[in-house]
């Protein structure tokens, strides 16, 4: 298992730009929602986010569903971690590569502890990613998925389920060879439920058809 490194004191800005310390992660399992703010909204196993996202370079201002319709990759980072931004390279060639083929259900998101957002505009713009840049200000998205340091990849399907994870700096053939058979389920998925939204739209046309005709028939017969 490779280490990464982690922002000490997260709820701390000034911290979060002091120093960073290594941690070792366990394999990520979606935490259990807190029974004492459990309510009767929230007591899915599903998460239901709205993770805010910036004004920065490809990014843009507004928010994302966590889960998706589709496939999230999540990619909890930090401007201050120097193993996140060798990171980087590496996953921008590989959602280059990725949504040639899987555009239309992949939404990729950086995920970051809160910053000056004129700071988070200035890192971003040091690199090439052509997706969001989200906040998680209180963490609720890391706690779920039970993230504790940076960099984590995460791929979450449409039920919100942890599909894959990986930390550290990850090359680009491995989040390739991991995320195309979840995207491949995924697209399968949306294909078939256009297939059944064509397929109930043809039937109805049809039946209108028969009833027009019918209704034609009887007209004629009268006459």
């Amino acid at each position: 298992m490779k280490r990464r490194e982690a922002v000490a004191g997260l709820a701390s800005v000034g911290l979060l730009g002091g120093g960073v310390a290594l941690w070792r992660r366990t394999s990520i399992t979606p935490a259990a929602p807190d029974e004492t703010e459990e309510t009767e909204e929230d007591s899915s196993d599903e998460p239901e986010f709205e993770l805010e996202t910036i004004d920065a370079g490809e990014s843009e201002a507004g928010t994302i569903p966590v889960p998706t319709d589709g496939v999230l990759l999540l990619n909890f980072t930090s401007p201050s971690c120097g193993t996140c931004q060798r990171l980087m390279p590496p996953l921008e060639d590989a959602v280059a590569e990725l949504t040639e083929s899987y555009a239309d259900v992949l939404t990729v998101v950086s995920v970051t502890a809160p910053f000056p957002e004129d700071d988070l505009r200035e890192w971003w713009a040091e690199h090439n990613a052509d997706w969001s840049l989200g906040f998680d200000p209180r963490g609720r998205l890391s706690t779920w998925y039970r993230i504790t340091g940076y960099p984590v990849l995460a791929a979450v399907d449409s039920d919100g389920e942890l599909r894959w994870d990986d930390d550290g700096v990850v090359d680009t053939n491995v989040i390739v060879r991991n995320l195309e058979p979840i995207l491949e389920e995924a697209a399968t998925a949306d294909g078939e439920d256009e297939r059944d939204v064509g397929s109930a739209e043809h039937s109805g046309n049809s039946s209108t058809e028969e009833r027009a005709d019918d209704g034609e028939t009887d007209a004629e017969t009268a006459q």
